[in-house]
């Protein structure tokens, strides 16, 4: 990676990590996180997927769940990027990025909660979890792609 390579990736991990982590309902259960707009930059071009991944594990940082939520994190970005590596239509890879980030971060919510209510009903606990972070990630992804592949946007990327 070049040196001009390099200072896009980190002014898009900066952004990214900003976004995320003044999110005042970034975290916890209810995930509606603006910021993971910009985590669907590498469906359009590849050349950012460090500065997501390493934007993902860093803006981890300000979860309640901290360095666990920054493995879980970065976790969630490297399966989805892996996968995205074999699917070109950005729109599937939302869907699977919303489908990761839900099922691996409910898990993590869920052994990570104290809460009676957790534990006495496990099964309701994570599929309500899943469905509500799937939900909002859905949300968000699929109007982002729309909006990056109708746009400009797409052209920037792809071309940056």
């Amino acid at each position: 990676m070049n040196l001009k390579d390099l200072t896009k990736n980190a002014i898009v991990m900066a952004i990214y990590i900003i976004f995320i982590s003044i999110n005042p309902i970034g975290f916890g259960a209810l995930q509606f996180r603006i910021g993971e707009v910009f985590a669907l930059i590498p469906f359009f071009n590849r050349k950012y997927v460090p500065a997501l991944v390493l934007g993902g594990i860093l803006a981890n940082f300000a979860s309640p769940f901290g360095a666990i939520d920054m493995v879980v994190g970065g976790v969630c970005a490297v399966i989805t990027y892996t996968i995205s590596k074999f699917i070109k239509n950005p729109y599937v890879n939302g869907l699977v990025y919303s489908i990761v980030s839900a099922v691996v971060v409910s898990s993590e919510i869920y052994y990570l909660s104290i809460g009676e209510i957790a534990k006495s009903d496990a099964f309701g606990f994570i599929i309500t979890n899943i469905a509500t972070i799937f939900f909002t990630m859905i949300i968000i992804t699929q109007l982002g792609v729309y909006i990056i592949d109708k746009t400009k946007l797409k052209d920037i990327i792809k071309n940056s």
